[in-house]
């Protein structure tokens, strides 16, 4: 699909599909370098259109922007950086201030924001309804397209459904209920305020019903990344786990919202919507083995073994563009992607992927390679630790450590052996918090650096990241199971993900203590991948700061030698100090419409805000 993006996207300018209006639920303006009636009379252009389509709408929730396509409401940075993953960034990126001072309505002054009509808000609003009204046109212009089988029409249709699908998922878990437009609003119609939780949830699992009843079971290898059936089945199980989780299925909302309480809340909690997602995702388990993929585990060490092949298999299931565990991902493969989009410290002299470094707190989530906890320093300790003493513990450390992570002392990053810039000689920037004395901290590096998605990349900067892997049904099984009382099931499904980390198999019988096992895992396993800053939200941490995925951050620090100061001879002591606090209130559940449209008097603004 990489080539036929930039093959396509030299006939249609997005421009065509939708303006840059800021109103986002006005009437778009279709003016621009071509008309609908000139783009759908050939073939080869309303391919373009769809093409287009994909790349915009698949960008949308995982962190940062390219040349031409929106994300998140944000230059660079990562949605990691506001959930508890890594830090918050250089000072002048949008999510070093939301950190700081959470979402808003309104932007504040200076913050790099897309889009002037946005709130402050990870999501940029106006582009995803744009989407959805490109999406739309497609549908309602494609059977106009002389030369294109009605087959294929069809299964375009069910495309931009599937898109229509994912767009609203991802309004649905930042926003609740939200303005459902139903067609490209080519005519003028009367505004549109905002549909009920379970308004918006019907509407998506309806959609992808619609869409998956026609989508075919796989495409060429040329045309990898289009929608299958087993890709949007996931979208339908995602969508009902959230139904499921606690923030929503309640009968009191997290604030009460009076008469619009039906907005981010059922209203009442109920256990089939724990059966629902469970079915849901069996459903999108069996449909993608039909496709031929699985979760990835050559090890053949037989079931509740830890596989001995766990960091190639994790490291390809994760970095491996087309490989058989990705459902979807975004085929993005520009080298902007490499720059902004993605923390990994790839770029030895790169400023826009440092002063990224990962959180302690998310840190010690991983395990040693035998399935024990380490022992890492904290804050308050009495005295530093020998900088040797990072490097042996690193090296003890599980396989997905291993493939996510580098540090100071650490010579090559395990995915890139002998390649100079994933070296720690080939680095020109420090790895390591190192300007501060003991027991004082200074923020940026964390405890390590990211280098997810570059498994064996070589020279590779694009990445193409993935939106949905088997792994997940198999933890949402898990997840569905264990709220149900299924002990044995949520343990054989926890454990099919846990053993391809090779580590050893869980056994844990307590309900609650199996919750808690099952949401480490979900953390480590999709590190960086855009899901932990929904997961907390969705089920309702305890805990002052969300279960502390905010508040106090802490980074190690380090004593080094002043040359070659990333290597493990230079590395004479460490420490882990508090560098700041990361900025929680309860109103933060859901994100903030932007203050304008609020204004209008059409939909009511979420709680807090």
């Amino acid at each position: 699909m990489k080539k036929l993006i930039y093959i396509l996207t030299v006939f249609v300018t997005i421009g065509m599909m939708y303006s840059c209006e800021d109103q986002f639920l006005q009437m778009p303006n279709t003016t621009g370098t071509m008309n609908l009636e000139k783009v759908y009379s050939d073939s080869t252009l309303a391919m373009g259109v769809v093409i287009n389509n994909y790349r915009v709408t698949m960008a949308n929730g995982w962190g940062g922007f390219t040349s031409s396509t929106y994300s998140i409401s944000w230059f660079h940075g990562n949605i990691s950086a506001i959930s508890g993953e890594i830090v918050k960034g250089q000072p002048w990126h949008a999510n070093y201030v939301f950190a700081n001072t959470g979402p808003s309505a309104v932007q504040t002054a200076g913050v790099s924001m897309m889009n002037a009509g946005d709130a402050q808000s990870i999501v940029a609003l106006n582009k995803v309804y744009q989407s959805i009204r490109s999406n739309y046109l497609v549908i309602e212009n494609i059977d106009k397209v002389p030369n294109m089988t009605a087959a294929t029409k069809n299964v375009i249709k069910a495309e931009s459904q599937g898109m229509i699908a994912y767009l609203y998922l991802y309004l649905y878990k930042n926003y609740g209920g939200v303005p459902l437009v139903k067609n490209s609003l080519l005519v003028t119609s009367a505004p549109i305020g905002r549909s009920t939780l379970q308004e918006t949830l019907d509407f998506i699992l309806t959609t992808c019903d619609q869409s998956i009843s026609v989508l075919p079971v796989n495409w060429p290898a040329a045309l990898n990344g289009r929608l299958t059936k087993s890709a949007v089945m996931t979208m339908k199980a995602e969508a009902s786990l959230i139904a499921a989780r606690p923030l929503f299925n309640s009968a009191t909302p997290y604030i009460n919202f009076g008469k619009n309480n039906n907005l981010i809340c059922f209203g009442n909690a109920d256990q089939t919507r724990w059966t629902n997602a469970r079915d849901a995702a069996i459903a999108a388990l069996a449909q993608a083995r039909a496709e031929g993929k699985e979760i990835i585990n050559t090890g053949a060490a037989g079931a509740g073994i830890a596989n001995p092949n766990a960091v190639d298999d994790y490291g390809n299931a994760t970095s491996t563009p087309n490989n058989s565990e990705l459902i979807l991902s975004c085929h993005d493969d520009e080298a902007a992607t490499g720059y902004y989009c993605n923390t990994s410290y790839y770029e030895p002299t790169a400023r826009y992927n440092n002063q990224y470094g990962v959180q302690r707190g998310m840190f010690v989530r991983y395990l040693k390679a035998d399935g024990t906890e380490q022992v890492w320093p904290k804050a308050g300790d009495d005295f530093p630790l020998p900088g040797s003493d990072y490097v042996t513990k690193f090296k003890q450390m599980e396989p997905r450590f291993q493939v996510d992570l580098i540090g100071p002392g650490i010579e090559n990053a395990i995915g890139n052996p002998g390649v100079n810039q994933w070296s720690a000689k080939g680095w020109t920037l420090t790895l390591s918090n190192r300007l501060s004395a003991f027991p004082n901290g200074t923020y940026s590096l964390g405890c390590a650096l990211p280098v997810k998605f570059y498994y064996k990349a070589g020279n590779r900067i694009w990445y193409e990241y993935p939106i949905f892997r088997v792994a997940e049904l198999y933890l949402q099984l898990a997840e569905a199971y264990n709220e149900l009382g299924d002990n044995a099931n949520a343990l054989i499904n926890l454990n099919i993900v846990h053993n391809r980390a090779g580590l050893p198999a869980i056994t844990e019988g307590n309900q609650a203590n199996l919750r808690q096992l099952i949401q480490r895992e979900w953390d480590v396993e999709f590190f960086d991948e855009g899901k932990r800053y929904y997961d907390y939200r969705e089920w309702k941490v305890s805990g002052q700061y969300l279960g502390g995925m905010y508040g106090p951050v802490e980074e190690f620090q380090f004593q080094t030698l002043p040359t070659s100061f990333n290597l493990a001879a230079s590395l004479v002591t460490y420490w882990s100090a508090v560098t700041y606090s990361s900025y929680w209130d309860p109103k933060m559940y859901l994100e903030p419409f932007p203050q304008g449209e609020i204004n209008k008097g059409v939909i009511v603004q979420n709680p807090g805000y």
